[in-house]
């Protein structure tokens, strides 16, 4: 009996599985780009103070060079990702304050991504403290007890000589207290979230790569088998 010899056909799935490697690769370097070209004052609040630049607004003048201030702020936005702004105003009423807060919240910013921390000098050697979150906010109120609580510890600090110092000291311990138990910045967070997604769906890749090499493989016997009846 005459045997007879069939060509095999190409397997069209490894190629697919090549193309389909190849889109998450670059899907994983776009993400990559995205958050590390991301805006850094995304979302920034809509007044700026000359000398904040979207990070507090001193109506009392006391912020004289602010680099301290703003840089413990950027720290706190850089551990927990949510930026903080500061207000230093006078003369509002204790009881009014919360509600001051929450307009100014709903004036400066459109999203849940921020903390509005509010000094309020009332009275003579007298102060109110008072933070505001959006509704969509990573902070829990926990959270803002805990940055209001480091705020008013540096600021008793005699170390911090100025209102700079002693709110910029505020807001960095506050950032070091509240990442503590985790030991990760939400960037990281972010970032270790995409990888086990793309890991995800790299293993689903291999599976349907390796389904696809078993089709073909007894797609090539059944051909073979033909041949040879």
């Amino acid at each position: 009996m005459a045997k007879r010899y069939v060509k095999k056909k190409k397997k069209k799935g490894l190629r697919l599985g090549r193309l389909l490697g190849l889109v998450l690769l670059l899907a994983a370097l776009v993400l990559l780009l995205v958050w590390i070209l991301r805006p850094s004052a995304e979302g920034e609040a809509t007044q700026n103070d000359a000398a904040g630049a979207g990070w507090y607004a001193d109506d009392l003048g006391r912020v004289e060079d602010g680099k301290a201030l703003i840089s413990g702020m950027k720290t706190f936005e850089k551990r927990t990702g949510v930026k903080p702004f500061l207000t230093l105003l006078s003369d509002i009423d204790p009881e009014e304050l919360d509600i001051y807060a929450e307009d100014q919240y709903d004036a400066l910013f459109t999203d849940g991504d921020h903390v509005l921390v509010v000094y309020d000098e009332w009275g003579e050697g007298a102060y109110c403290l008072t933070a505001q979150t959006g509704t969509e906010s990573a902070l829990l109120a926990s959270d803002v007890s805990t940055l209001l609580t480091c705020i008013e510890r540096a600021y008793a600090d005699p170390a911090n000589k100025t209102y700079a110092d002693a709110f910029g000291a505020g807001f960095s311990e506050a950032a070091k207290e509240l990442t503590a138990g985790s030991g990760l910045s939400g960037g990281v967070k972010l970032l270790l979230a995409l990888g086990g997604i793309l890991l995800l769906l790299a293993a689903a890749l291999v599976i349907l790569l390796r389904k696809r090499a078993r089709d073909a493989a007894r797609w090539d016997a059944a051909q073979w088998e033909d041949g040879d009846a």
